[in-house]
């Protein structure tokens, strides 16, 4: 599975990603990258999840996201605020599951 975090500046979700690979698969890839640059990266992930801190930019992320059968969600805010790796993978799994 292939999951791109988005946020404001790309670097508030760094420390959660790499909580993130460390409860991953072996073939699982896990990368961040400001929302700005999320036109030119999508296609190359299976499920986008968004930072909390900007959740008002979800419609515009699926706008770009739904068309290419990428599902988007917002970060747990527990999980997101305790830097949760194994529960950001949980709902990323369950997410593409769910597509």
């Amino acid at each position: 599975m292939k999951v791109l975090l988005v946020c404001a500046a790309g670097m508030s979700t760094s420390l959660l990603t790499n909580n993130m690979k460390k409860n991953a698969d072996a073939d699982d890839v896990i990368d961040a990258v400001p929302v700005n640059e999320l036109e030119h990266n999508i296609t190359k992930y299976d499920v986008v999840l968004l930072g909390p801190q900007i959740k008002f930019k979800l419609k515009d992320v699926e706008k770009v996201a739904i068309p290419l059968g990428v599902p988007v969600a917002v970060i747990d805010m527990r999980a997101y605020g305790m830097m949760d790796g194994k529960a950001a993978m949980a709902q990323a799994r369950a997410l593409l599951a769910a597509k």
